[in-house]
């Protein structure tokens, strides 16, 4: 008995996600970025109003009360909330593999981890902004690469 012929499937896909994984790496760092601006609301929320009966010394408490004025918070906010609309935006594009975005997005998070460190003198942020360049330039490897075969095989026809 001659049975038909299946068509074999793999349970896994083998095709290259390097720019899926570079705009899933965007849109991390824009939720990270709200994240951040959450949790300055809640700073602003928590050092605001230091009650007497607090278990952080007075010292303390008067100082970040002054760190963190209604001004300093709707700014950090703002920028949070902006960085992360900014990064959606660019993840989209990613997505669709667009090699201004790719380029984009690789510019605006090495330029913020060297304001971190130069301006802040802080090394916040460092980790996550390797990890989501690491995969931006994959991604970005990804995408040129494609333009270049793109490109190649429309100069043969």
């Amino acid at each position: 008995m001659d049975y038909p012929k299946e068509h074999s499937k793999s349970l896994y896909d083998y095709s290259d996600k390097s720019v899926q994984h570079a705009g899933y790496a965007a849109i991390a760092y824009a939720a990270i970025s709200l994240f951040s601006g959450v949790l300055a609301l809640i700073q602003y929320f928590l050092y605001h109003r230091p009650g007497k009966a607090s278990v952080l010394p007075d010292d303390f408490a008067s100082q970040q009360y002054l760190q963190h004025t209604p001004l300093i918070t709707a700014v950090a906010v703002a920028f949070s909330v902006i960085l992360a609309g900014i990064s959606g935006v660019l993840a989209f594009f990613i997505f669709r593999r667009n090699r201004f975005a790719i380029v984009a997005m690789l510019v605006l998070v090495v330029f913020l981890q060297l304001y971190t460190w130069v301006v802040a003198h802080s090394p916040a942020g460092t980790l996550v902004s390797i990890v989501v360049v690491a995969f931006l330039l994959r991604g970005a490897r990804r995408i040129f690469q494609d333009h270049a075969e793109r490109k190649m095989e429309a100069e043969k026809v």
